[in-house]
């Protein structure tokens, strides 16, 4: 009679656990999708300073004729921030304050490069030259 007793409270145990099982929520069925998720279109001046920066490694008339406009306003606004002119910054203290290869590119009146396959900047002189601009 004691083994019919176990018997019979291990069969109600089951079915309690079955019952439990039951009505925990099913899980939803993992879908895979055949195509890619379209990523958002990337902003148009984004774009145009990616390439703006990929082509002045190549040549230094690269960097006068397109890198140099962009340095020069940035430069010109962290200035005038600041109460002063790249345009009446005497050559010392435009070295001092923005170092001597950022101010080689934004100084007024600089020249068209007399050698027009010198290497332009690096990846590393930009970052560089844009910390200095950062701190401004």
């Amino acid at each position: 009679m004691r083994l019919l007793v176990e018997i019979a409270l291990i069969v109600l145990a089951g079915i309690g656990v079955a019952a439990c099982v039951a009505l925990l929520p099913k899980p939803r069925p993992t879908r895979w999708r055949s195509t890619p998720v379209p990523r958002p279109p990337r902003p148009d001046q984004l774009v145009a300073l990616e390439r703006l920066v990929n082509s002045t490694t190549g040549s230094t008339v690269q960097v006068h004729a397109y890198l140099r406009p962009v340095l020069v306003e940035i430069a010109a606004r962290r200035l005038a921030g600041r109460g002063q002119s790249l345009e009446r910054m005497p050559a010392s203290a435009g070295r001092e304050l923005l170092g001597d290869r950022l101010w080689e590119i934004v100084r007024p009146h600089r020249p068209f490069p007399e050698d027009r396959y010198a290497p332009g900047v690096t990846t590393q002189d930009l970052g560089e030259m844009l910390e200095v601009l950062e701190r401004l």
